[in-house]
């Protein structure tokens, strides 16, 4: 479990990395190329559309019911996070579709570096169509990645110098996908859920890498 209680200190020189909406570049399988698509806060309207739409793919109960994510309800969750001050969620909106969702959270402590403060992604997921073990092509790639880099950005707008936080199931995919990005394991629980970090200077180096520091 994370801890929380870090307080952000904001400050002149903190300025937001995010302006939304914020157009963004995803892949479109289908047509072999990059397409653009918009960086949103996720509101309760657009979650609706996405509790509406994600799950009527042809798929059985009992695969849907291996996604970790097939039971959460975004609308409620977005309407129970809406009055805290603390939290934050974006989703990726593409030819009207939410294409993948994230609430955060800005109040965490790194475990990595005592006393500093860090995002904590709370929830990630992209749409079912999205992903290759259930669709077969999927719609689109490179969701997780722009919403992962999000959350970066903002820790980084608010002087947490892009700390990022998050539990993870121990799947080989996700793995690969945040040690490729730098994160470190902190810890692993008894049920696998691996509990990662992304240090500062990791956090720092992608973010040199995508052009937003020089």
């Amino acid at each position: 479990m994370f801890t929380i209680g870090y307080v952000p200190k904001f400050t002149l020189q903190h300025r937001p990395m995010l302006t939304l909406p914020e157009s963004v570049e995803i892949y479109s399988v289908a047509n072999a190329e990059g397409v653009q698509a918009e960086l949103q806060e996720l509101t309760r309207e657009l979650a609706g559309k996405l509790d509406g739409t994600w799950w009527s793919i042809p798929v059985s109960k009992a695969v849907r019911e291996k996604e970790g994510d097939h039971h959460w309800k975004w609308r409620k969750l977005v309407g129970e996070i809406r009055q805290k001050a603390a939290w934050d969620s974006l989703g990726i909106v593409c030819e009207d579709t939410v294409q993948g969702a994230m609430l955060f959270r800005v109040d965490a402590k790194s475990s990595l570096e005592p006393g500093e403060g860090a995002v904590y992604v709370d929830r990630l997921s992209t749409a079912p169509t999205n992903r290759p073990w259930l669709c077969d092509p999927p719609n689109y790639r490179g969701i997780g990645t722009v919403l992962m880099l999000a959350a970066v950005r903002s820790s980084y707008s608010l002087g947490l110098k892009g700390r990022v936080r998050l539990e993870s199931l121990p799947s080989e995919k996700t793995r690969e996908f945040y040690d490729n990005r730098g994160f470190t394991v902190i810890k692993q629980d008894a049920d696998g859920m691996i509990d990662y970090e992304l240090p500062a200077a990791s956090a720092d180096q992608w973010l040199r890498d995508e052009g937003y520091l020089k």
